[in-house]
């Protein structure tokens, strides 16, 4: 199957090397990495015992520290041209242990640093953007009734 540069690739990932592969080939990608972006693990498995395969679980500081500038320079992509592909990030949280009563304490207000890690590129750590997370969970919660996990 042939695709075109101009199509955007959903890249789910871990350790292996497609990322720097879809960049340097000019493809425009948006990060959904399960080593940081997989809001379901660090829970029991799902099917056996012990803990599920993409253990531990990701805390929101793990999550706002997923830069993907940082990660394509360290997996050898160091020229800023390519770091325009990256055109956004997702998280994910599969189903299979999620439903009604807890998808938002799981998905909120992890994803909250993610927006503002690609909204924003900050220069800084998840400790000065603390507050404003803590301001916005608050916020969400008052006005629009999204109540997630506590900050």
């Amino acid at each position: 199957m042939k695709v075109s540069v101009s199509s955007g690739i959903n890249a789910e990932y871990g350790d292996n090397k497609q990322l720097p592969n879809l960049v340097n080939k000019g493809f425009n990608v948006i990060m959904s990495n399960y080593d940081d972006l997989y809001l379901d693990c660090g829970f029991g498995a799902w099917v056996g015992e012990g803990n599920n395969w993409c253990s531990p679980y990701k805390g929101w500081q793990k999550i706002y520290q997923n830069d993907p500038k940082k990660y394509l320079a360290a997996q050898g992509v160091t020229d800023p041209a390519k770091w325009k592909h990256i055109v956004g990030g997702e998280t994910a949280l599969w189903t299979e242990q999620a439903g009604d009563q807890n998808a938002l304490a799981k998905i909120f207000p992890r994803t909250y640093a993610l927006a503002e890690r690609y909204w924003s590129d900050p220069t800084t750590g998840w400790f000065e953007a603390e507050p404003r997370l803590v301001y916005f969970t608050s916020a969400m919660e008052k006005q629009r009734g999204v109540y997630g996990n506590t900050l």
